[in-house]
């Protein structure tokens, strides 16, 4: 049986990852997500249409051979126009095409609007071979960027592989405008050197 009470950890705080954690917040792209470590990427393309190609991040990690998390997470960037025409109806409907032939049974769909993004997610249950699995997927769009994640938690009960996904789907969120603390020390470095040319 899925496990329906596991959706609510997902409002509260876990521990931080560990320091080789990996985020991906691509220049274009107006959100991030980080992972417990580095994910992988591939260039894929719509068929034989060169012309409209994205790259597709994924991790999967398992957890003592009997449980898993596997997460996809896709963004491209759109203009304007495409954040007009995304109302949460519409958003909806996106996700439940994304996720048609995955989910076997949706719990939830929550959708809203902050102004300056919109976000809609989906809960459900997957089919593994005869186990269900936690299925979680959310779309995020702003002003130049559409932002999709899929998060899928497969086999047993194991709380670290739950803690895991937990952490992934609560590090999704709109790209900070300030500085991260590499950016920081850059920064630091660069007006102490500056400093001391000015003092020569």
């Amino acid at each position: 049986m899925i496990r329906l009470i596991f959706a609510t950890v997902l409002l509260f705080s876990l521990p931080a990852f560990a320091e080789e954690s990996a985020r991906y917040a691509p220049d274009h792209c107006g959100f991030e997500i980080t992972f417990p470590e580095a994910s992988s990427s591939a260039r894929q393309c719509d068929g034989a249409d060169q012309s409209k190609c994205y790259d597709l991040v994924s991790y999967t990690k398992t957890f003592d051979m009997d449980a898993s998390v596997r997460v996809k997470v896709i963004c491209n960037p759109v203009g304007d126009d495409i954040y007009k025409r995304y109302s949460t109806d519409v958003m909806e409907a996106t996700l439940k095409a994304m996720t048609n032939k995955k989910i076997v049974e949706t719990f939830e769909m929550n959708s809203r609007d902050e102004g300056s993004y919109k976000q809609s997610s989906l809960i459900g249950a997957g089919q593994q071979g005869t186990e269900s699995t936690l299925y979680i997927a959310q779309l995020w769009i702003d002003r130049k960027s559409a932002f999709s994640v899929e998060a899928e938690l497969l086999g047993s009960q194991n709380e670290e592989a739950e803690q895991f996904f937990s952490q992934i789907l609560q590090s999704v969120h709109l790209k900070s405008d300030s500085p991260t603390k590499d950016e920081e020390t850059s920064t630091e470095k660069d007006n102490e050197e500056n400093s001391e040319d000015q003092a020569e």
